[in-house]
């Protein structure tokens, strides 16, 4: 039991490295992404399984599924994502914010300027599977959060659609209450399962696992600023 514990409060690989192999992760993430040789497809995607309170996490050997996940989130962002197709795929967003404050819609499609005001991100825009108008807003609003977990080296991407954001919202209040930055904390989501008439979804919490120590922060920090200036070319699907 004690071993498990502690186990699971280690912080990811990449924040616990000796400092010339931290430098070197470091500048070659960098490099790699002032050279293009990391787009917006490659950072691994870790989603809620739909239909299920189980993460969905891409592995070397296939997709695997777990209740909760763990690690450090470097960077976190609204977005937002609208698209006029049900079931679209993974295809690019008819319009969509990396900010949600400001959308950018494809040509041909009348959206896009401030998200405030655009109709579909309007609380009952959202139409359901049978073509019903719902209580939701068409243009979904997500958090995403680049998260280091594990044995990675890199980010992940992990997405929490509008069902989590409540949660997510008050956890990042209650960090900021005692001044700790986000990017200072380890932290575990794990997933509750909720019901929506007779859809199951997974509904996630984020829970203080404990704050890093100062060398972890120190390079969680860097993390962040090298995230930060990637999450641009990352796209905002969920």
């Amino acid at each position: 039991m004690s071993q498990e514990l502690v186990r699971m409060s280690e912080a990811p690989k990449a924040l616990t490295l000796a400092k010339e192999e931290a430098v070197a992760v470091q500048e070659a993430f960098a490099i790699n992404i002032a050279s293009g040789a990391v787009s917006e497809f490659d950072l691994p995607r870790i989603k809620i399984m739909s239909g299920a309170a189980l993460w969905l996490i891409p592995k070397l050997e296939g997709d695997e599924t777990a209740p909760s996940i763990e690690g450090v989130i470097v960077y976190a962002r609204d977005t937002r994502a609208y698209y006029a197709a049900k079931n679209a795929g993974s295809v690019p967003p008819d319009c969509s914010s990396p900010d949600a404050i400001t959308g950018a819609a494809r040509p041909g499609i009348n959206l896009g300027g401030e998200c405030a005001k655009c109709p579909m991100a309007q609380y009952g825009s959202a139409v359901d599977a049978d073509g019903q108008a719902g209580e939701g807003q068409a243009c979904k609003q997500m958090k995403q959060l680049f998260m280091l977990r594990g044995e990675s080296m890199f980010p992940e991407v992990a997405s929490l659609p509008p069902t989590s954001l409540k949660n997510a919202r008050q956890f990042f209040l209650k960090l900021a209450s005692q001044g700790v930055p986000y990017f200072h904390a380890l932290v575990q989501i794990p997933l509750e399962k909720a019901q929506n008439g007779n859809q199951i979804y997974g509904k996630a919490s984020l829970r203080f696992v404990r704050r890093l120590n100062a060398e972890e922060s120190q390079r969680a920090v860097e993390f962040h600023e090298l995230s930060k200036s990637f999450a641009g070319r990352v796209r905002t699907t969920e």
